[in-house]
């Protein structure tokens, strides 16, 4: 069992090298997002399912990290483990026809949530004839989705929400560089299989500055009116891709993610703090990154041999309690052994009481002058008494009944010639 257990963490050695060196290659796809820039910016969506947080490059590869990946305290996302393509990911979807119609002429792609699943929503422009690709993601179902039937000088970036079926809409014109937000919601129902459409909640508002600029407001613009901030200072970001978590935007710019409370939107007129982030700041990539099969496989052999060194040493415990049973059991049966060394013992016994009997008589002869010497026998006891002091044998005999009474014959026989010299 020691040797089993020795081989088997030897194993996992071999396999923690052998996992180490195979993954000491970098996060390339990692990397250029931490040196993204307006010209090369390569993120298609990102945002959160119930259990996940997403993010796709526009080259297709897939991030699927824990929520707890992105740390709002701090403003840092963890990408702890390397992405795979759409294609693996997501084989469904990659090799839908629809999909496949659509993947060069994408016009905005985020995360949505519904009652029933979490979505990847890809939309195109309508001018380009064709529709978008809806994705469920737990069922593994592409199903027909929504084209942007909007100006062709209008950019628009949607953003995930927590919120079912429910996102934020950031546009700006070629005639206006203010940055306006909205919020658009399914009609008809709260579940995207059953939304024909998607529209806003509420007229436009755009984001402005404070005469600091360190603080941002949202004004609602009336119906039919022109935007403008009262301030002065519109906020102009070229705002490329966002998310909300844990009740903050996170917005990419070209050089900058800005970071704000997403109660910015749900009382306007309140200024709020605006922050900016480097993207090598905000996106962590590991140096050394194993896959996550890789890390579960690791993980599936550590847990074996904890449960071999566990039955080892069960093993041991279970051993030590069997010989401790065994010696005890031992010793009893020596104990109440009857014949063997209980009758030795008893041959013992009385070669010392016959030697103690004739002791007794030489002290008598030296004495018989001082004193009178008079040995009683009692039962299986002997006992020899004198004026000036008693001398007590005692011998327990545990022999048989024969053995018992060729004793009585010899301590009779002793008696009676001890006192026939005395008297």
């Amino acid at each position: 069992m020691f040797k089993l257990a020795i081989l088997f963490i030897l194993m996992i050695r071999i396999e923690t090298i052998q996992m180490t060196t195979n993954s000491t290659e970098k996060d390339k796809i990692c990397e250029s997002l931490q040196r993204s820039d307006g010209s090369k910016f390569n993120i298609l969506a990102v945002g959160k399912t119930k259990k996940r947080l997403l993010l796709i490059t526009a080259d297709f590869y897939v991030y699927d990290v824990p929520l707890d990946s992105m740390n709002s305290t701090i403003d840092k996302l963890y990408l702890g483990s390397k992405p795979l393509h759409m294609e693996q990911k997501y084989p469904v979807l990659y090799h839908s026809p629809s999909f496949q119609r659509i993947k060069h002429l994408i016009f905005n792609a985020w995360i949505m949530t519904d009652p029933d699943s979490d979505w990847i929503c890809i939309t195109v422009r309508t001018s380009s004839l064709e529709n978008g690709v809806n994705y469920d993601i737990d069922h593994s179902q592409p199903i027909p989705g929504w084209s942007f039937d909007g100006s062709l000088t209008t950019s628009q970036v949607l953003i995930s929400t927590s919120q079912p079926c429910q996102y934020y809409s950031l546009t700006t014109t070629d005639y206006h560089q203010s940055l306006q937000i909205n919020r658009f919601q399914c009609v008809e129902s709260d579940r995207v299989r059953e939304t024909p459409q998607i529209s806003p909640i509420n007229a436009d508002a755009i984001i402005c500055y404070d005469q600091t600029k360190t603080k941002i407001t949202v004004e609602m613009i009336p119906w039919g009116q022109q935007a403008k901030c009262r301030s002065g200072i519109p906020v102009t970001w070229p705002v490329l891709k966002g998310f909300v978590s844990a009740g903050k935007f996170y917005l990419f710019g070209e050089s900058h993610i800005y970071i704000f409370d997403e109660n910015v939107y749900n009382e306007p007129g309140q200024p709020y703090p605006v922050e900016k982030h480097s993207y090598d700041s905000f996106f962590n990539c590991p140096g050394i990154i194993p896959s996550s099969n890789v890390v579960f496989k690791s993980y599936f052999y550590w847990i074996i041999a904890a449960i071999i060194v566990l039955l080892v040493i069960l093993s041991i415990l279970i051993w030590c309690i069997l010989v401790t049973r065994r010696r005890h059991r031992t010793h009893r049966s020596l104990i109440a052994e009857p014949t063997g060394r209980s009758g030795q013992i008893s041959k013992q016994n009385l070669s010392k009481l016959s030697l103690n009997v004739a002791t007794t008589r030489s002290n008598c002869k030296s004495m018989t002058q001082k004193m009178n010497c008079e040995p009683v026998m009692v039962g299986s006891r002997s006992a020899l008494s004198a004026r000036s002091g008693n001398l007590t044998v005692r011998t327990e005999v545990d022999s048989n009944v024969h053995q018992l009474k060729r004793l009585s014959t010899r301590i009779q026989s002793s008696r009676r010639g001890s006192m026939s010299r005395f008297h």
